[in-house]
């Protein structure tokens, strides 16, 4: 049975074979754009020129096929993809066009490698928050991008770098023509196909005339709750010398916010609000606090309790007595203490203290 089902098959084939039916032309493509090395994104129209009748096209991006087109009843020169480059990872790809006719023959093109950029760029301050910085600051910058266009930083008085970085990612900034104080400055990196990111409101602390001073604890560096927290003092305090000349004044303190208190934090001179004078205060639950006063913004109410000498001053009063004016204090205290009996949060109090610069 298998011998005589074959015969009608070889003769039909005989038949048919006129010299002409198997003899289609030959076919052949080639990606015409994007050219090789480009970076392209997002939806990326893809250019193959074809030779002889194609019936199929398709597109492959490292061996998968990412896009097809039937092309019957007739191939034109050039036909257009649209491949989704998100579908796949950033980097370089392989793209290659695959053409099939109706007799079953395919060719493929040569390879064409892209680079593929659908990532927005990750960038940070290499710095800690409320780091000091000072004269010709080397300002280093975290940024993951392959193709960086530009960088630009500013803080809240205009920009203080924009351009490009080679190598590290370090500018440099001439703080001595910022004023000594806080600066939230900000950061953004845009890449070569039009995504940016930024960071805002980053605090560093430009100090040339003044420095960052180490905080002693009272008792220690945690806030603690007692069982008899209504008769107990159980406030904490850090307290730093003062000295002639202060005119600004930076402190913060932080703790983990996750642990849900409610902090009080006040800044003064003598030892506490209690045993000295409350400048200002703050409250939060973030895990931070942040502070600055300039001895020009005191309030009134504060400046009429110094000595008469000292009220038209325009830096804090000095003295050697730490129950007056010998010691600048930072008070931490919980305000929800009912919540927290017998609990202890871990705190970090940091004091700069800016000096009025000296006379030209």
């Amino acid at each position: 049975m298998k011998r005589l089902a074959l015969v009608p098959v070889l003769a039909l084939a005989a038949a048919c074979d006129d010299g002409s039916s198997w003899n289609v032309d030959q076919i052949s493509c080639a990606i015409v754009s994007p050219a090789q090395d480009v970076l392209v994104h997002e939806l990326q129209t893809v250019d193959v020129s074809l030779g002889g009748p194609v019936a199929l096209v398709e597109l492959l991006a490292n061996g998968a096929v990412v896009a097809q087109t039937d092309l019957l009843p007739e191939t034109p020169p050039t036909v257009s993809l649209e491949w989704n480059t998100a579908g796949g990872p950033d980097g370089v790809v392989e793209l290659t066009a695959r053409v099939m006719s109706l007799p079953g023959d395919e060719t493929t093109s040569q390879t064409v490698f892209v680079d593929v950029d659908n990532t927005a760029p990750v960038v940070a301050f290499g710095l800690a928050r409320l780091a000091v910085v000072r004269s010709m600051a080397h300002v280093p910058l975290t940024v993951d991008e392959a193709h960086v266009d530009g960088i630009r930083v500013w803080d809240e008085n205009g920009d203080v770098f924009n351009g490009t970085l080679d190598g590290f990612s370090t500018f440099t900034w001439d703080t001595t023509t910022a004023e000594d104080r806080i600066h939230w400055m900000g950061v953004e990196v845009t890449d070569d196909v039009g995504h940016s990111t930024r960071v805002e409101n980053f605090p560093l602390i430009v100090a040339n005339y003044g420095d960052s001073f180490t905080v002693q604890y009272d008792p220690s560096a945690q806030l603690y709750v007692p069982a008899d927290y209504a008769t107990a003092e159980y406030h904490t305090r850090g307290m730093v010398p003062t000295y002639a000349g202060v005119k600004r004044i930076i402190s913060w303190i932080t703790w983990d916010a996750s642990a849900g208190w409610l902090v009080e934090y006040s800044i003064g001179e003598g030892l506490c609000p209690h045993r000295g004078i409350s400048f200002v205060s703050d409250e939060s639950d973030s895990g931070e606090i942040i502070i600055e006063l300039g001895r020009d913004e005191l309030p009134s109410r504060v400046v009429n309790l110094f000595p008469v000498e000292e009220r038209t001053s325009t830096t804090f009063p000095t003295n050697d007595d730490p129950l007056t004016f010998g010691m600048f204090f930072g008070h931490a205290s919980p305000l929800e203490p009912a919540d927290h009996v017998g609990q202890r949060l871990p705190i970090e109090m940091h004091m700069v203290l800016i000096e009025e610069p000296p006379a030209p």
